[in-house]
C-alpha cells in the first residue's frame, strides 16, 4: 500500500509528463493541481504500484488519457 502523497514527495512535486514543477498549494479542480498518473494506464494493463505511478499536473494527466507516454 502507498498514498499519492508518498509518490508526490518521491517525485519532488515534479510532473512526470511535462517535467515542470507542480504547485502543491493548488487543489482540484485547478487544471495545474497535482494528480497521480499511471505510467502504463490501468486501462491497458498497467498495475497500481509505486513503480507504475508518478506525480502529474491534472491537465497533463487528462490530456495523456489511456495512452502510454
Amino acid at each position: 500500500d502507498f498514498t499519492p502523497a508518498e509518490i508526490f514527495e518521491r517525485d519532488d512535486w515534479t510532473c512526470g509528463i511535462c517535467t515542470q514543477p507542480v504547485d502543491h498549494g493548488l487543489r482540484w479542480p485547478d487544471p495545474m493541481s497535482v494528480s497521480l498518473d499511471h505510467i502504463t494506464p490501468l486501462a491497458v494493463g498497467g498495475e497500481h504500484s509505486r513503480a507504475n505511478t508518478q506525480c502529474a499536473h491534472l491537465t497533463c494527466n487528462v490530456r495523456k488519457g489511456a495512452q502510454i507516454a
